[in-house]
């Protein structure tokens, strides 16, 4: 048998073996039974299937493929432009959302004033209160023990 083909090292006037392997150019074959005289084996790329790589390759090739942004943007820079815009808006809204927390704080501190209401001079007229109540009760328990003592000198 002869290869013809453009590789290099084509085998010619090789005898046949049925069943037996014939290499050329990196790939194998085996035919089996024997060929009639005249018979010509073509192989080449499966053009219509999908038992080759051409899918992946096709893939492959979309992620360095201007696609998107009218052909000037890859897939990968589409992703990386989104990511960021992403990351600069969250940022944003954190940093907005400080600012009204600050305006809140503000507000709030800005109608406890006007309203004459401070906490912390509450707090402490809270504890002069609990302080005159304790002195009171004091008081009348000093009255009540002198009272019971008068009582008992004159029985």
């Amino acid at each position: 048998f002869n290869v013809v083909g453009t590789g290099t090292g084509n085998p010619v006037g090789v005898a046949y073996t049925s069943g037996g392997a014939i290499s050329y150019n990196g790939w194998t074959i085996q035919i089996s039974g024997t060929p009639a005289t005249g018979d010509v084996f073509t192989i080449g790329p499966n053009t219509g299937g999908t038992g080759d790589n051409r899918n992946a390759l096709a893939l492959a090739g979309l992620q360095s493929s201007a696609l998107l942004a009218g052909g000037s943007a890859t897939l990968q820079d589409a992703y990386a432009q989104l990511v960021s815009e992403i990351g600069n808006k969250t940022r944003e809204l954190q940093v907005n959302a400080s600012a009204q927390d600050a305006v809140i704080n503000q507000t709030e501190f800005t109608e406890q004033s006007l309203a004459g209401v401070n906490l912390d001079e509450e707090a402490a007229n809270l504890i002069r209160y609990q302080q005159a109540y304790q002195a009171a009760g004091k008081v009348l328990q000093i009255a009540a023990s002198l009272f019971d003592s008068i009582l008992e000198i004159g029985r």
